[in-house]
């Protein structure tokens, strides 16, 4: 008997928070956007890869007692991931195969989280007014239709699954025929002390971090912008005070970063912070949702 779905949708719902909270911790440190996306891919294939090579599971499904098998084009009926259990002569395209729909398992496993935390990212940044490529213009309008489609559709697949329809658990799962099975819990004793005690706060220490991301967004301030200490207010070689820091030229649609209270013209800023996700001037953490237009008259 496979695991239950409550399992499996905590594990994809704890492995969706991997990225938010990730990010939200790099920001903590200064770490620009870009810096901390590509980080993050790099961490997250590793790790994924690893848990998916010696545990047949993602990091999130192993917390879960949650593993993997693979339903072959050759047999009709669930084969096991590990590939120790099978011989090379008689089962070596099966074995290739598996290999290959691992790395597919672990690209599906990293990028889907990532692409859509991106595509809503995208989505917020039209819906706060944000001056948008044509490309990320077209995104953001097609985000809520796709977002919507994908959602229905999983949901009566793990309506299916529930009601023992179907075996997959989702579209992703469906198309690279990967089946879950029950496996031993994180918490049990096979895993050596130190590596269980990681594994277990691991998690938990995730959640924390989420969790004063949300309660920093309901008081208004964010944790990184309330212990920075913002640089003096800057000045042009001419002192006026409606220069642009970055073009030298006088304002056009003056907009502030919030954290520094530095001004700048939108377009300049934007396009800038859009690039590397830091201000020019502090060199602090900032994205394209934080800018603050103001009405300088």
């Amino acid at each position: 008997m496979g695991p239950s779905l409550l399992s499996l949708i905590s594990a994809d719902e704890m492995n969706k928070a991997l990225y938010p909270a990730f990010q939200h911790l790099t920001k903590c440190l200064g770490v620009s956007t870009l810096t901390s996306d590509v980080l993050y891919l790099k961490l997250s294939a590793i790790l994924q890869s690893y848990y998916l090579y010696h545990y047949n599971s993602s990091l999130t499904e192993h917390y879960w007692g949650v593993s993997r098998s693979y339903l072959t084009p050759s047999s009709k009926s669930s084969m096991p991931v590990s590939c120790d259990s099978l011989t090379p002569k008689s089962h070596a395209m099966p074995v290739r195969l598996i290999k290959v729909l691992k790395v597919l398992g672990c690209l599906e496993t990293v990028l889907v989280p990532f692409i859509n935390q991106k595509l809503g990212n995208i989505h917020n940044d039209q819906y706060h007014g944000d001056d948008l490529t044509k490309v990320k213009e077209v995104l953001a309008r097609v985000y809520p239709y796709l977002n919507l489609t994908v959602t229905i559709t999983n949901a009566l697949i793990k309506l299916g699954y529930f009601l023992h329809y179907t075996e997959s658990f989702s579209i992703a799962t469906s198309l690279l025929g990967i089946k879950y099975n029950s496996s031993t819990p994180v918490t049990r004793t096979k895993l050596g002390l130190l590596r269980g005690l990681i594994e277990l706060l691991f998690p938990i220490s995730m959640f924390y971090v989420q969790f004063i991301k949300q309660w920093s967004s309901i008081e208004g301030v964010s944790p990184y912008e309330a212990t920075i200490k913002p640089p003096p207010p800057y000045k042009t070689g001419g002192g006026t005070p409606d220069i642009c820091p970055i073009c030298d030229e006088k304002f056009r649609i003056p907009t502030a970063v919030p954290s520094t209270g530095i001004v700048y013209c939108y377009v300049c800023i934007f396009t800038h912070v859009q690039k590397s996700g830091v201000c020019p001037v502090s060199h602090l953490p900032v994205g394209t949702t934080e800018l603050i237009k103001l009405n300088i008259r």
